[in-house]
């Protein structure tokens, strides 16, 4: 495909080109319309009693008197006469333009002249055209000669127009040449005028304009890119929206089952025993645990993350995270060799394996299994969590990591956490200049989290 530089090219070459022959045709018009002028039909005029009229008064005044009867005998018959000396001048003629001619070759058969008012110029040859000859009173010399040219022969009357000629032409060309360009540059263009009018609606508020594309150069490839910001800002705005529901619905419950306990301790409708106590802690501890995550979450896209990062045993590290809950699966824990030891802060390396050993808790059951298997690849350290649980399904993979997330739609938290164990991990990850992957083979066949890190 041409590049738009290519394209601009082409489209000045073929402006150039086209203003190029449109000033060649018009001149070549002009050319062609004097041409038809001068060399036109010929009828011989009829000499009458010009040729002694001439003679009478060149004897009398010279080329002068010539001259005065030269234009009385024109303006009455139409005919036109011009009169030369012996070295080819003009010296009297009927009419002002041809004292301008320029008399290139002259004899007894006809005369060859040139003509030139405001940058035009117009040649012409003239043959068999009546002529006579103007002698000298006393001793008979030769002392010039007298064409008499038709009315529609020879140069037309020279008249001023304005503009002249040279710049009717210009005009006429670098009028095309703008149509051209204005007609060509608009269709190169097009696609800069549709991503303006896109992203002055899309600075409205309207997330959902997108921008047709054509073609594979600079300009498709601009509209691709602003079709992705697009989706991408559309995304991030649902998402905000959806963050901005979920935290509300995360902390609804907690909120209220604390106000609902607490109203009726007040109201003597409940005694505030051990056990209502130990509810009202545990709803406290759940909204300290969704106010850290957050704060977390806040922190990591804040770029605020504070880590401390030191030498941290990769084993211990997976055995305080996986805890020692009893009624949870059993959890292995296997650490190769050359994986032992990783640089990283190793409380949030303790928070990632606690978010994952916590969801693989959640969707497996008690007679399930858990591992976590450490080894190196290349210069990282590979932490995978895997499970034998309920799986994940493929249209659900590419979101897991998603703050507030849940491959069930019903929010339990019982069965699907809070939805930002995983985005923590994540942004956890990231922070360490790691990479998260989730694997799965389909619902019902378990899962596998893997962490990499840097060695060092």
């Amino acid at each position: 495909m041409r590049s738009v530089r290519t394209r601009v090219f082409i489209t000045t070459a073929a402006v150039l080109a086209t203003a190029t022959l449109a000033a060649g045709l018009l001149s070549r018009q002009a050319t062609l319309v004097e041409e038809r002028q001068f060399v036109g039909p010929q009828r011989a005029p009829r000499i009458d009693g010009i040729r002694d009229a001439a003679q009478q008064a060149y004897a009398q005044n010279g080329w002068a008197g010539v001259r005065h009867v030269f234009v009385d005998a024109g303006r009455s018959s139409g005919v036109r006469y011009l009169a030369l000396d012996t070295e080819n001048r003009p010296v009297a003629a009927s009419t002002p333009d041809l004292d301008l001619l320029r008399v290139k070759k002259a004899d007894e058969t006809g005369l060859s002249i040139e003509s030139q008012r405001d940058g035009a110029r117009a040649s012409f040859e003239l043959r068999g055209v009546p002529t006579f000859v103007v002698t000298h009173p006393t001793d008979g010399s030769v002392m010039g000669r007298v064409y008499v040219l038709p009315g529609e022969a020879g140069p037309p009357p020279m008249e001023s127009t304005l503009p002249p000629p040279w710049m009717r032409n210009t005009i006429a060309t670098a009028a095309i040449a703008l149509v051209l360009a204005f007609v060509l540059g608009g269709r190169i263009l097009r696609p800069v005028s549709e991503l303006t009018t896109a992203a002055r609606r899309m600075r409205e508020g309207a997330l959902d304009v997108r921008v047709s594309i054509e073609g594979d150069d600079e300009l498709a490839r601009l509209g691709r890119a602003f079709n992705d910001m697009a989706e991408r800002l559309a995304q991030t705005e649902k998402l905000k929206r959806q963050m901005v529901g979920d935290v509300a619905h995360e902390l609804r419950s907690p909120v209220t089952n604390l106000r609902c306990a607490l109203e009726a301790i007040q109201d003597g409708l409940a005694a505030p025993d051990r056990a209502r106590i130990d509810m009202l802690h545990s709803e406290t501890l759940l909204l300290q645990r969704l106010i850290g995550d957050l704060q977390d979450l806040a922190l990591a896209d804040a770029g605020g993350l504070s880590l401390r990062r030191e030498p941290v045993d990769v084993a211990e590290v997976a055995r305080r995270a996986v805890g020692s809950d009893i009624d949870a699966p059993r959890v292995s824990i296997c650490v190769s060799p050359d994986a032992a030891t990783v640089v990283a802060d190793a409380a949030r390396l303790e928070q990632m394996l606690r978010n994952l050993v916590n969801n693989a808790r959640r969707h497996t059951p008690p007679e399930g299994r858990i591992s976590i298997a450490a080894t190196r690849v290349n210069a990282h350290v590979s932490i995978a969590v895997a499970d034998t649980g309920s799986g994940i399904g493929t249209e659900h993979l590419p979101y897991v990591f998603d703050r507030f997330y849940r491959a069930d739609p019903s929010r339990d938290r019982a069965t699907g956490g809070a939805g930002l164990g995983l985005a923590i991990v994540r942004r956890l990850a990231e922070a360490h200049g790691g990479i998260v992957s989730a694997a799965s083979e389909g619902e019902g066949r378990g899962a596998t989290f893997t962490v990499r890190l840097p060695l060092g």
